[in-house]
């Protein structure tokens, strides 16, 4: 968990660090298009291409580390409870701040590079000048605008803001996919212990701590539905390192650490069944107003199914024998044979098993 959390972070830097030496370079381009480089008024006038480089690959490094690290501040939970609107504006006031240091940043640095060394008031006056401002709404319209794709994003769950954009399923197509029903055991009893409010935060906490599950498994959020979480995978990411299986108890992994923050808050210890089943289903973009991914075909009727039936069985994890099939060899995963089952709705019985993991 901690070494794929470390891989996570890195990656996300270096994707803000390439994003933001890209960002330089366009700025780099719109400031000095069609300025003859001789003129006094152009500030890169005296530099090297190599010594240009440099400024714009410290510059837009520096701004993706901090821009990145600004972004995963504003990812812990207490700002996750914040509206957009505050989140957006927390976000805008930092990058003022660090357009600021930056700005500063590489007036030094090309002035080193020109051989010209700067007093702190000529700096003062420059960081006043109007290619100071020029520089900071540019900067600051582009942390903007990626602060806003990458809530968008989160909005709408990982890899389906990118799939709306290039109309992937606008025309109903086919795939085959994993789908996991994740229910909240016992939710009545406790909904009824709790009362709304109370139970709906639960809820809240409950799917936040399923985050960093998400990501290190590769999960799709298909929806939400009360305490439910429907979770998917296209089935060579679902089964790549049996990412269905250990998503699940990875998950229960992360309630048990935090069950004191639970027991103190709620008087509970929050607990998950789940059914694992994959197939064929169609796949659409619907609604106009709303738009959102659907997915239509028996498998989810079925999936569900034979989440209902932990309970009775006595069991936490249940997957069909068409999931089992897919299994990559995994000395950490056992599988319990339960039988045959006719499921309800169903006429054709679907052998289910059981799972745990050491």
């Amino acid at each position: 968990m901690v070494q794929n959390s470390i891989k996570s972070i890195f990656f996300f830097y270096l994707q803000t660090v390439l994003i933001w030496i890209l960002a330089s370079l366009f700025f780099l381009f719109l400031r000095n298009y069609g300025i003859n480089p001789d003129v006094a008024e152009n500030p890169i006038r005296g530099l090297r291409l190599g010594q240009l480089l440099m400024v714009v690959f410290m510059v837009g490094g520096i701004a993706g580390v901090v821009y990145g690290s600004i972004e995963l501040i504003f990812d812990r939970p207490y700002f996750q409870r914040q509206s957009y609107g505050r989140i957006l504006m927390g976000k805008l006031v930092s990058s003022f701040i660090a357009v600021k240091i930056m700005m500063a940043l590489a007036i030094t640095v090309t002035s080193a590079f020109k051989g010209v060394s700067l007093e702190s008031t000529e700096i003062t006056q420059l960081l006043r000048s109007e290619m100071y401002w020029v520089f900071f709404v540019y900067f600051l319209f582009v942390a903007g605008f990626i602060s806003f794709v990458r809530m968008v994003s989160q909005k709408f769950g990982p890899g389906i803001l990118w799939n709306m954009f290039i109309g992937r399923y606008r025309n109903p197509r086919e795939e085959v996919r994993v789908f996991m029903f994740l229910d909240l055991k016992s939710s009545t009893t406790i909904a009824e212990k709790l009362g709304h409010i109370k139970f709906s935060r639960l809820i809240q906490n409950c799917f936040a701590d399923l985050t960093p599950v998400i990501t290190k498994h590769k999960v799709e959020i298909y929806q939400y539905v009360g305490d439910e979480a429907v979770l998917s995978w296209p089935v060579e990411e679902g089964f790549e390192s049996n990412h269905c299986i250990h998503c699940y108890f990875d998950y229960m992994e992360v309630l048990a650490a935090k069950s004191d923050y639970y027991e103190e808050t709620y008087g509970l210890k929050p607990f998950f069944k789940a059914g694992i089943h994959l197939g064929t289903v169609v796949v659409a973009e619907v609604g106009l107003v709303k738009r959102e991914i659907a997915y239509h075909g028996d498998v989810l009727n079925t999936t569900a199914r034979i989440q209902s039936r932990c309970n009775e069985l006595q069991q936490q994890l249940l997957v069909s024998e068409k999931v089992l099939q897919y299994l990559q060899a995994d000395q950490q995963i056992q599988s319990h044979h339960l039988g045959e089952e006719i499921l309800k709705g169903k006429k054709t019985a679907v052998t289910i098993y059981g799972m745990t993991r050491d």
